[in-house]
């Protein structure tokens, strides 16, 4: 037997709400083709993370050690040479269209804005209540199905403003998920 090294990085990151403002399938696709396509919209945690842990894996290879391993990575992405590698990957994988934009995705036929009656500053995002409503919504099973987070920790919003959009193909699980909500809602607001 030989032994054969490898070498590893653990990375400690935040978990007290979502990556992105999407959750569930294509809703989380869209935000990662908005970060690989550089879109206006893009979410910049979810950018932020992806360049941290690129450059982490461009240190472990040693290409390059810190501020120069981000600076690669970011390069990487501006310049749009890791939306052409993605495009690589989707034509490997016999994808259906390795040129679609992130706002071509199809989402739900259905969708619920829910927004909030007096101003308020989001104080906590509880996880597992956003799964169980996600699940409600019929999330993973229906792929478009998801909530958009239009507020994250620490953000105030205005009277009558959206708080979270709720997707489903289904109008009963919409109005189950509003249901659940009324009685228990994901987010804490101040």
């Amino acid at each position: 037997w030989k032994w054969l090294w490898m070498k590893m990085s653990v990375q400690i990151t935040d978990a007290k709400q979502p990556i992105g403002a999407g959750i569930w399938a294509v809703l989380q696709v869209r935000e990662v083709l908005r970060v690989l396509q550089q879109h206006d919209k893009r979410p910049d945690d979810l950018e932020q993370k992806a360049l941290l842990l690129a450059s982490k894996i461009i240190e472990t290879v040693w290409m390059a050690k810190w501020k120069e391993a981000w600076k690669l990575a970011y390069g990487q992405l501006v310049s749009g040479e890791a939306w052409k590698y993605m495009q690589k990957i989707i034509k490997i994988q016999n994808g259906k269209n390795p040129n679609i934009k992130s706002e071509e995705l199809n989402l739900a036929k259905y969708k619920k804005e829910i927004l909030v009656s007096k101003s308020w500053v989001v104080k906590d995002i509880d996880m597992q209540r956003l799964n169980h409503v996600c699940r409600t919504l019929w999330a993973p099973l229906d792929l478009k199905a998801g909530i958009y987070l239009d507020n994250k920790l620490w953000d105030k919003i205005k009277k009558w403003s959206v708080l979270c959009t709720l997707y489903s193909s289904d109008e009963l699980k919409i109005k189950l998920a509003l249901n659940m909500i009324s009685k228990e809602n994901f987010y804490k607001i101040k």
